[in-house]
């Protein structure tokens, strides 16, 4: 499954923006998605997530449950490399 979210037209803000994606990449076609752009079925086990910021796009492929859950708790630093290696600091 691919998935599309566009921060960029999200109205949220914030840790309500967190939990969003969060809740986004853990459920995907499980809880309102303010921010999804589009979901497309790929016929792929694993999950890619699209992300679109600040006018910019970023993927990240999640294998598996875990990396799911990892990249929830990061959250949109997980999509940016320069933001993880600032993070890392």
């Amino acid at each position: 499954m691919k998935i599309m979210i566009d921060h960029d037209q999200c109205k949220h803000a914030g840790a309500f923006s967190d939990r969003c994606l969060a809740a986004t990449i853990r459920y995907p076609l499980g809880h309102e998605r303010y921010c999804m752009a589009g979901v497309e079925d790929d016929g792929r086990e694993e999950l890619t997530v699209v992300l679109k910021m600040d006018g910019q796009e970023f993927e990240l492929i999640l294998r598996d449950e875990a990396e799911q859950r990892a990249v929830a708790l990061e959250g949109w630093t997980a999509f940016v490399p320069e933001a993880s290696a600032l993070a890392e600091d």
